[in-house]
């Protein structure tokens, strides 16, 4: 499902903003196009989504916010030519603001790294490593107003030696839209082939951590190298999605029509389509309101393969054996989605990560993906009845086991909650 940033949202209400950005985009890299949109276009994108009101292009550009307007959103933006005193401009617009973000827009910096920086207390610099911290460079930076005032009098040393350090190191790596650990990243961007690299660091940023077997090991190439075709390209992520449904209409109609290894191949084909969709939404910044209803479209196709398998194997079983196969596994499909979601209301969190045994339980948890290699498998074997039993059973086991692990945390939430009560009573006693 994609949705922009969430982790993003529900930071931005806990940390104190400052109302003003300097974007330096005096080098020609700013321009340059890094996962298919400018690098300039991708941090107005960020400053809109961390609250930003006003911000200050500093360029060669004549007429730049022109190229903008689509990234501008709510921020009132200034242009300010590079030939001029800059740092003088700034600070004579800057009566009233406090505190600045500062971003030198030729490097691709992960949002994390943004987000640290204002949340900070102190005048902060972030460098990419050590040895770039001594370099003397300032890339991204909180700086107050005095700050500016020291750095224009007297260079960006006597700035440095009074910030903070901040490195990617030192943010934390979880990411709660990815699901696991995903190290923060801070390139420079001297030229274009710098500009491929950072989009294909940019892409592998944008992985799942938690998933099945597939998406893990087999999926991955793939889905990066047409990602990296497409996001140079006008294509949507939203036409990837629709793509995928016509595909897996199609895969139903194989099935129906009892081409069952056909089918079963093709839906490989679904699930890269499946992965490009959400790692284009984030690469190009691209998300809409149609992607945060993926999931029911996931939901409709999925299902409609299993309705489909029953009629397609009825043709070549005796009984009705296929069918109640198929309704069967439909059941155990809609149970596991129902209990997904009461994870994620009750708890705030998917079930894939309760706990090591859950992350682990993925990997092999009955789903489309998982059930498309048991078909690839049995069907390429000649065994298609017996695989569409073995596939439903599995299905049914795995609603069994998210009941049971869902039932537990709570079980040990209650607990916790119960022995907190208990120790603060007897602390006011």
């Amino acid at each position: 499902m994609r949705i922009p940033e969430p982790h993003m949202r529900n930071a931005v209400s806990k940390i104190r903003l400052p109302s003003f950005a300097i974007i330096d985009a005096r080098h020609p890299m700013a321009w340059a196009l890094v996962g298919g949109i400018a690098l300039v276009a991708r941090y107005l994108y960020y400053l809109n989504k961390f609250g930003i009101k006003r911000a200050s292009i500093v360029t060669h550009k004549r007429n730049c916010l022109r190229c903008l307007e689509k990234w501008q959103g709510n921020l009132h933006l200034r242009e300010i030519p590079a030939e001029a005193d800059h740092l003088s401009v700034v600070i004579s617009m800057a009566e009233e603001h406090q505190w600045f973000l500062y971003i030198d827009a030729s490097h691709l910096i992960d949002p994390r790294i943004i987000q640290a920086l204002m949340n900070t207390s102190h005048s902060t610099i972030a460098y990419m490593n050590e040895d770039d911290h001594q370099s003397k460079s300032i890339r991204a930076a909180f700086l107050a107003r005095t700050d500016l005032e020291r750095w224009h009098s007297m260079g960006s040393e006597a700035v440095i030696t009074s910030a903070k350090a901040l490195f990617p190191a030192d943010i934390d790596p979880y990411s709660e839209e990815l699901r696991g650990e995903v190290e923060p990243y801070f390139l420079a961007i001297a030229s274009p082939r710098d500009a491929r690299r950072a989009t294909w660091k940019l892409i592998a940023s944008n992985q799942k951590k938690v998933m099945d077997f597939s998406a893990t090991f087999i999926d991955p190439p793939f889905e990066n190298a047409l990602t990296w075709l497409l996001c140079y390209t006008p294509v949507t992520p939203n036409v990837i999605t629709i793509l995928g449904l016509a595909i897996a209409i199609w895969v139903a109609w194989l099935f129906w029509q009892g081409y069952l290894i056909s089918g079963a191949l093709t839906t490989f084909l679904v699930e890269i389509l499946d992965g490009v969709d959400g790692k284009l939404a984030r690469t190009k910044l691209s998300f809409s309101r149609f992607g945060e209803y993926e999931h029911l479209v996931d939901y409709f196709y999925e299902n409609l393969w299993y309705l489909a398998l029953g009629v397609g194997l009825k043709s070549i079983a005796e009984g009705n054996l296929p069918l109640v196969l198929a309704v069967t596994l439909i059941l155990a499909d809609t149970t596991d989605n129902i209990l997904y979601t009461m994870a994620e209301r009750w708890y705030g969190k998917s079930i894939d990560l309760f706990g090591s045994f859950d992350k682990h339980f993925r990997l092999v948890a009955g789903r489309r993906n998982i059930y498309g290699l048991m078909f690839v498998t049995g069907f390429l074997a000649g065994y298609p009845l017996p695989t569409f039993a073995v596939s439903t059973f599995w299905g049914c086991f795995t609603a069994v086991i998210h009941g049971i692990r869902l039932f537990q945390f709570g079980k040990g939430i209650r607990r916790t909650e119960r022995v907190r009560t208990t120790e603060r009573v007897r602390t006011t006693s």
